[in-house]
């Protein structure tokens, strides 16, 4: 005699009801959604692309500004151990 199947719990008729709502609902947000796509013009794409550039730009001459400071408290740094050593300065 083959083993029993076991049965699959059937889905309550309000939960299938309930998904199907809640289906229906997210599909009218997306049709909204689509409807509701804002336009952009070409020339303001163009400035926000242009205005992005900028910002990486500035960021990067940022990082560039930031090392040479390193750089020169590193430098600062040595010449005061110098002096220390030195006892030119406490």
């Amino acid at each position: 005699m083959p083993p029993a199947r076991r049965r699959r719990p059937r889905r309550r008729p309000d939960a299938r009801l309930a998904l199907r709502k809640r289906l229906t609902e997210i599909q009218a947000q997306i049709a909204k959604l689509t409807r509701e796509r804002a336009a952009v013009k070409r020339d303001e794409f163009l400035e926000v692309t242009k205005s992005l550039h900028q910002v990486e730009k500035n960021a990067a001459d940022l990082a560039t500004q930031f090392t040479r400071i390193a750089q020169i408290q590193a430098d600062v740094d040595a010449i005061k151990r110098a002096l220390v050593k030195a006892k030119l300065l406490e």
